[in-house]
C-alpha cells in the first residue's frame, strides 16, 4: 500500500491509470485515497485535481456519496472542496476566510445556515480545481490529477511537490498526452490500465460535410429528436466576432450553429460556453427538461457531463480540435442502454482524409488513439516541459511504426540494468531531470 511505501523511507511513486470514458476512473481514485488516509499517520492529506470546477463538483458531490454510502466509519476524513468561487467543508459552504480559520487551532466556522462546523480529524480530502494549487492550507502526501491532459507540466508539478519528492502522484487520463506516454514506453512512468467499460455501448463515429450540413446532418439530428432524445453541437467559437476574416466562410460558431438550429427546431435550442456564469444551471437545464433538447457548446463540456438521454454529439470544424479532446467530447454520449449512439465530425472536403479523424472513426480505445497521436504529433521534450512536437530521438523510432510501442517495452525490460552500473547512474541522472521537470 501507498503508506507502506512511505514507512519504508521508498521514493514516492509516481503512476498514471489509464481508462477510457466510463471505465470507473473515479471509484478507483476514491478508494485509493481512503485506503492512503485510513493507512497512514494522522495528519495525512489527499488532493484531487480537476480541470473544470463542473467536473471537481461532481467527483465532490459523488465523494460524499462515497463516504456516506460504502465506507464503514464515513467520519474518518474530513473532506473539502475549493475552487476560486466556491468551496465546501464537509458538504457545507464556507468562505475562504472562514476555511483559513478552521486551520487554526480549536477555531471553527458557521455556514449560511448558521450551522456549526468544524475539521473533525486533521486527515483531509481535498477535491478542487487550480485553485488546489495557490492553497497554503494544502499539503498532500498523495496527489492525484484527473483528466491528466489537461493541465500542463508545470501544474502538476507544483502540486505534487516533485521538487521534494515528498508526494506519492497518481494522475488519470483516457487518452495520455504524447509526452506521457513517452514516458511509459521507457517504464520511467508506470502505468496501470482499467480495461472494461461497465455500462457503455459502442458510438457509431462518421465524417460529414458541410455542404451536406442541412440536407444529412439536420436529418440525422431529427431522427434522435424524434425518439425523445438529446443531442450536443461542439464549436469552435462563441460568435462570428471571434473569426478571423479569412475564416469567416469555414469556420461555423456557436452563434452561426444556433440560428441554423432555431430554423429547424425552434424553441428546443439553448447554448453555453466556459466564460458564462450560469452555464451550470443551463447544463443542469439541458439533462432535464423536457424540451431543451439541443445544446450547442464549446468545449465546456469536454468533460464533468453526464446526460444519459444524449444520443448523438456534433462536432463542428472537427480538425481545429485535438485527438484527445475529439476522443473526450465523443464520450459525453453512449451514457445510457440505447442500441445506438452517434458522433458525427463535420468539417470540409480538404480536412475529410484527415489522418486525426480518420483514427477516430477506426479506433474507440482511448488508449490506442494515444499512441496515434504519439505518432502524429511525437513525444515533445522529454527532459522539459514541451508535451508534443518532434525533435527527440524517441520520434524516430515512434515512426517505425504503431507496434512500436510494445516492442520498446520489451526491449526495455529484457536489459538488466544491475549489470550496467555506468548506463543505470547515467539513466539515474536524466531520470531525476524528468521529474524534475
Amino acid at each position: 500500500m501507498l503508506y507502506q511505501v512511505k514507512k519504508k523511507n521508498i521514493p514516492a511513486i509516481n503512476r498514471i491509470v489509464i481508462g477510457d470514458v466510463g471505465s470507473g476512473k473515479t471509484i478507483v481514485a476514491f478508494i485509493i485515497a481512503s485506503l492512503f488516509l485510513h493507512g497512514s499517520d494522522d495528519s495525512s492529506q489527499v488532493a484531487m485535481l480537476a480541470p473544470t470546477e463542473i467536473l471537481a463538483f461532481q467527483h465532490y458531490r459523488k465523494l460524499l456519496e462515497f463516504c456516506n454510502d460504502t465506507l464503514p466509519d464515513k467520519n474518518s476524513f474530513d473532506t473539502i472542496f475549493l475552487t476560486s468561487k466556491n468551496i465546501f467543508v464537509n458538504g457545507n459552504r464556507v468562505t475562504k476566510t472562514q476555511l483559513d480559520n478552521l486551520f487554526k487551532e480549536g477555531c471553527e466556522a458557521f455556514d449560511v445556515e448558521k450551522k456549526r462546523i468544524k475539521l473533525s480529524t486533521k486527515k483531509i480530502f481535498w477535491i478542487g480545481t487550480h485553485a488546489l494549487l495557490h492553497s497554503k492550507s494544502l499539503s498532500a502526501g498523495l496527489v492525484m490529477v484527473d483528466e491528466q491532459h489537461r493541465f500542463g507540466v508545470g501544474q502538476r508539478q507544483k502540486l505534487s511537490g516533485s521538487k521534494s519528492g515528498s508526494a506519492h502522484f497518481i494522475s488519470f487520463t483516457a487518452t495520455p498526452i504524447p509526452r506521457t506516454l513517452a514516458l511509459t514506453m521507457y517504464r520511467n512512468l508506470k502505468p496501470q490500465f482499467l480495461k472494461t467499460l461497465p455500462g457503455r455501448n459502442v458510438i457509431k463515429t462518421n465524417i460529414e460535410l458541410f455542404e451536406k450540413f442541412e440536407s444529412n446532418v439536420i436529418r440525422l439530428i431529427s431522427d434522435e429528436l424524434n425518439k425523445g432524445r438529446k443531442v450536443y453541437i461542439v464549436c469552435a467559437k462563441i460568435d462570428e466576432d471571434e473569426v478571423d476574416d479569412e475564416d469567416k466562410e469555414g469556420l461555423w460558431s456557436i452563434q452561426k450553429v444556433k440560428k441554423i438550429m432555431d430554423n429547424y427546431f425552434a424553441g428546443q435550442v439553448i447554448s453555453t460556453y466556459g466564460k458564462m456564469s450560469d452555464k451550470s444551471k443551463i447544463l443542469q437545464q439541458f439533462k432535464e427538461s423536457d424540451d431543451k433538447n439541443i445544446l450547442i457548446a464549446t468545449t465546456v463540456i469536454e468533460v464533468g457531463v453526464d446526460v444519459p438521454m444524449a444520443s448523438m454529439v456534433v462536432v463542428c470544424n472537427a480538425e481545429r480540435f485535438g485527438l484527445a479532446a475529439l476522443h473526450q467530447i465523443r464520450g459525453r454520449v453512449g451514457r445510457n442502454s440505447f442500441d445506438d449512439n452517434y458522433c458525427i465530425f463535420v468539417t470540409h472536403k480538404r480536412y475529410s482524409f484527415s489522418k486525426r479523424l480518420k483514427y477516430l472513426t477506426q479506433y474507440s480505445d482511448g488508449f490506442t488513439l494515444a499512441q496515434k497521436d504519439l505518432e502524429l504529433r511525437g513525444s515533445g521534450d522529454m527532459l522539459g516541459k514541451v508535451q508534443s512536437g518532434l525533435g527527440d530521438e524517441i520520434d524516430g523510432v515512434i515512426s517505425l511504426g504503431s507496434d512500436i510501442y510494445n516492442s520498446v517495452q520489451d526491449a526495455v525490460d529484457s536489459v538488466d540494468i544491475e549489470l550496467l552500473p555506468r548506463l543505470a547512474k547515467y539513466l539515474d541522472t536524466k531520470l531525476k531531470k524528468v521529474w524534475e521537470e
